[in-house]
């Protein structure tokens, strides 16, 4: 028996389940959560924005309000639905019964139609033309502009036009531009956009995230080198970057927002400039000084941008 299983963290996953599920092989979008499953599991374990093809005798899918997101929730039900081929599809719910059905009803019922969740919406930084820009399901702020990476666009853009950070104009060689956490590319193609001189290098951990900044690259024809990746940069890219922008998650007491810092600071040259939001500094500041010197508060739209010089 050949069972998919998406949806399901390290944490859920156990002897009896493997057990039941014969020859398993997990599917997860983040490549942070394929790490964990194989270290602790062993088990064969794709990330990939969409569920691979196969042989599958069952698909298990585990979701919840609390889980997954309603538009992500059907999204990956109807590819359960298209890869299972027939086969059963069993939805393993943390939540309410009837929130349950409601979910299966849309995908499985008779009056089911499938359906796209991509959504699409226009940002901008002053001086620059908008941008259209492609969400998927699983994005961070998908169907709108976060806020935050706005205000962080708008700092940098700004910054590089007064002459604080190199803006890659006239005769110099291009920015080096790092974008880390970039979700579907809003920060990352705005300053590009504005710039014109950049040379645009993105990160994320979420697969649907780097699928959607690689569709942005093409429609924008702006190009860009979008990475997978859990760990910060690859080695190669140690020391080399002009300028380091990102929006990290501030949950799990800032261990994320210190992998941004410590990445900053190794792929940042000397006198490079590293730019990290958030919506209130007190927390963040503290962690950025243990890698930075020097660093510089900017108020922006409700948010704080920190803005430190790589020594």
């Amino acid at each position: 028996m050949k069972t998919l299983l998406t949806g399901y963290r390290a944490a859920d996953i156990d002897r009896r389940l493997v057990a039941d599920c014969g020859e398993v092989t997990c599917h997860v979008l983040d490549i942070y959560h394929r790490h964990a499953i194989e270290k602790t599991h062993h088990l064969k374990t794709v990330c990939s924005p969409h569920l691979p093809e196969g042989d599958w005798d069952a698909v298990r899918f585990r979701t919840g309000p609390k889980l997954t997101s309603g538009e992500l929730a059907l999204d990956i039900l109807q590819e359960c639905k298209r890869v299972a081929a027939g086969k059963p599809v069993v939805v393993d719910f943390v939540g309410r019964e009837r929130d349950r059905n409601s979910l299966v009803e849309k995908v499985f019922g008779k009056n089911a139609r499938e359906r796209s969740f991509e959504a699409r919406y226009t940002a901008s930084v002053q001086g620059a033309a908008p941008i259209e820009l492609v969400s998927l399901p699983g994005c961070f702020c998908h169907r709108r502009t976060d806020e935050g990476g706005l205000a962080l666009a708008e700092v940098v853009v700004a910054s590089c036009r007064s002459g604080v950070a190199p803006s890659g104009g006239g005769q110099t060689a291009p920015v080096r531009f790092l974008d880390m956490g970039c979700g579907n590319g809003l920060v990352g193609f705005l300053v590009a956009g504005a710039l014109k001189h950049v040379e645009l290098v993105m990160v994320d951990s979420h697969s649907r995230a780097v699928e959607a900044a690689n569709i942005n690259s093409r429609n924008l024809g702006i190009p860009a080198e979008v990475i997978l990746a859990d760990e910060g940069t690859p080695s190669r890219m140690d020391a080399s970057f002009d300028i380091f922008a990102g929006n990290p998650p501030y949950y799990s007491e800032y261990r994320i927002a210190e992998v941004f810092c410590e990445t900053a600071k190794r792929a940042l040259k000397p006198g490079g400039h590293c730019f990290l939001v958030c919506k209130n500094a007190d927390g963040l500041r503290p962690v950025v000084e243990r890698y930075f010197s020097g660093v510089e508060t900017i108020p922006r739209r409700g948010y704080a941008v920190l803005h430190c010089v790589r020594s």
